[in-house]
């Protein structure tokens, strides 16, 4: 099928685009493609891994399985009764042995791993995420962490496809921490990167050195960047239950921050890690009350006012003066500020009415001629719940359990969880979409197909290509006989021209001496 090189390459482009689905296709071109693949040019290695690896999907098992059973000597086995040995016969049965021509792709495509092109690098990175056992996925750890040393767009490409990696197998990338370290140099895009993948990473035994290494994150002068790593501090304290009051203790502290962005990061988080556990953290609660005068930044305001209505009952002395000091402030506040206004009241006229029903009706009739019909709205839909009257529903009856129900505490996770279902190094994980072309690996069959599939007649390939040699012959020996019969018409042609030429002169000769004959005889 193939007869050098670049025909290959050209052949298994053509084929990707055509028929990517034909995967009997590729069945007797399998062992020659994997032999090949050290030889040919990089961005045919490129093309060809990636084809090679979604055939494997389709023809081998996964190796991937959990059952794996090693027999061991041991003296009870002499001592076992027959139901015990049939068992562990069945159990041996479903121990996973690797497939010849699965090895023999692995064990090609390793040495690129060592290649000067970064695709080639991350095609057979994907190639053992994607096919070989867990063990042996972590040798191409190093290869990846090396392509961090080209260009930032490169490095950008690189680092996605680690920090999905990073989610699912943190023992891969550990021994390289340091690797990921944030550089001043770095642009955001990079650097918010690294944080992530340094965020995936943290454990018990690193989380003290990576928490050092956030608290200079914090004061970059990216704000950007600089938001992202707080998120990081929170995941770590949802993720690592030992540092939790350490990381939050940590946040309260970069509240008296100048930066608004830094201070209005900071609540949002302690929002969220209050909510695993509030009763522990009422004091926290109440430094944040203090700190609602100086925050200007509407999601910090709008995160402490809901802390502060969802905990009211903790905050009891607290809470009413809040609402006194926003009801100030009502129609000068952000909409989404105003929503948790409007909220607080509800919840302290439920919890606290002898101290809040006036407020709180006051709060309402603002809301009431709002500008914002979502004000508008709320404010009705809250007014019919919580103050009853003639054209009260039945939810009236139920506004304690709508309004002060137990929140589920939300969950701070990766934003390149949902990734891994994409295949490494394509575009649609880069985007976390599905793009148009994009061929999804299929699932490992239960039970591995026909390999004798891939098998290749030896006698025929050896026939053919005999019957080439000779036909090649046999078309050289007729040439050799067509050149010689030129070569001797030629000569013959060139022989009788000789001749020609030597009468011509001898005849030539003949009337020479004829003339000196002449006059010589005319002399005398």
């Amino acid at each position: 099928m193939f007869y050098c090189d670049r025909s290959i390459i050209h052949v298994v482009m053509a084929f990707e685009e055509v028929c990517p689905d034909r995967i009997d296709l590729i069945h007797k071109n399998y062992r020659k493609l994997c032999n090949l693949l050290v030889d040919v040019e990089e961005w045919g290695q490129v093309v060809i891994i990636h084809m090679l690896t979604r055939y494997a999907r389709t023809q081998f098992v996964s190796p991937w399985k959990d059952d794996v059973v090693v027999e061991e000597y041991s003296e009870n086995n002499f001592y076992e009764s027959d139901e015990e040995q049939k068992e562990k016969d069945r159990k041996m049965k479903n121990t996973y042995t690797m497939d010849p021509d699965h090895r023999l792709l692995l064990r090609n495509t390793k040495p690129l791993l060592q290649s000067r092109n970064a695709a080639v690098v991350m095609a057979v990175a994907q190639l053992y995420w994607h096919l070989a056992p867990k063990s042996e996925a972590g040798i191409v750890s190093k290869s990846l962490v090396r392509l961090l040393r080209s260009n930032r767009e490169v490095q950008y490409i690189v680092l996605q496809n680690i920090a999905t990696m990073s989610i699912q197998r943190k023992g891969m990338f550990e021994p390289y921490l340091k690797s990921f370290y944030v550089r001043s140099t770095d642009p955001t895009m990079i650097k918010t990167l690294k944080l992530e993948i340094l965020t995936s990473l943290a454990n018990e035994a690193n989380i003290s050195t990576l928490l050092r290494e956030f608290q200079t994150y914090v004061k970059s002068q990216d704000k950007q960047f600089a938001a992202a790593t707080i998120q990081a501090i929170g995941r770590c304290a949802t993720n690592i239950t030992e540092v939790t009051d350490t990381c939050l203790n940590g946040l309260v502290c970069l509240l008296s921050n100048r930066d608004e962005i830094v201070v209005a990061e900071s609540v949002v988080v302690i929002k969220k890690l209050l909510q695993t556990q509030p009763a522990h953290h009422g004091e926290i609660i109440k430094h944040m009350a203090k700190l609602l005068d100086n925050i200007t930044v509407p999601v910090a305001r709008a995160s402490i006012l809901w802390l502060i209505g969802e905990y009211c009952e903790r905050v009891p002395k607290i809470a009413p003066d809040v609402l006194r000091k926003t009801a100030k402030s009502f129609t000068n506040e952000d909409d989404l500020v105003k929503l948790q206004i409007l909220n607080l009241g509800a919840k302290l006229y439920l919890t606290n009415s002898k101290q809040t029903k006036l407020l709180t009706q006051y709060v309402l009739n603002l809301g009431k001629y709002d500008q914002s019909y979502d004000i508008r709205d709320r404010t009705r839909f809250i007014r019919q719940l919580i103050v009853p009257n003639e054209k009260s529903g039945a939810l009236s009856k139920y506004a304690k359990k709508i309004f002060l129900a137990q929140k589920p505490a939300p969950l701070l996770e990766s934003p390149f969880k949902d990734r891994d279902h994409f295949q490494l190094g394509t575009l649609s994980h880069t985007l976390n979409s599905r793009a148009t072309g994009y061929l999804e690996l299929s699932d490992w069959p239960e039970v591995a197909p026909d390999p004798s599939v891939r098998n290749v007649d030896v006698a025929e390939s050896k026939n053919n290509l005999r019957g080439f040699f000779i036909s090649e012959s046999e078309s050289g020996s007729e040439s050799e006989k067509e050149d010689k019969e030129e070569s001797s018409s030629d000569e013959s042609s060139g022989s009788s021209s000789s001749s020609g030429e030597s009468s011509d002169s001898e005849s030539g000769s003949k009337e020479s001496t004829a003339k000196k004959t002449s006059r010589a005889t005319d002399e005398r």
